[in-house]
């Protein structure tokens, strides 16, 4: 009886914990990705968004930004993360130029 007590207790706070919402918007050239999910009180959000466009000459530039932010009630010290990568190929699909920023 304890047994089957513990693991309905188990299931029930993996449950709880599952609460995720995410959302996909795709076009050809355009990806954005929203993600939030809860943990107790505190809440999570994931955004990407990424970008390709052609190059003069062949080749594409690709940029992505990826936002990370927790939302924790009572905690004055709320962190985001913005990181954008930039990455430029030629047309044989070698790396030209690669950048990354993180903002915090």
């Amino acid at each position: 009886m304890k047994t089957t007590a513990y693991v309905l207790a188990a299931l029930l706070s993996w449950a709880a914990r599952a609460e995720e919402k995410v959302e996909v918007k795709k076009d050809k050239n355009d990806v954005s990705i929203e993600k939030e999910h809860k943990a107790g009180n505190a809440t999570h959000k994931t955004k990407v968004k990424s970008k390709a466009r052609a190059r003069a000459g062949g080749g594409k530039v690709s940029k992505t930004e990826t936002t990370v932010e927790t939302n924790r009630p009572g905690i004055g010290n709320d962190r985001k993360t913005t990181v954008t990568e930039t990455k430029e190929k030629d047309a044989q699909g070698n790396v030209v130029r690669e950048e990354k920023k993180v903002d915090k």
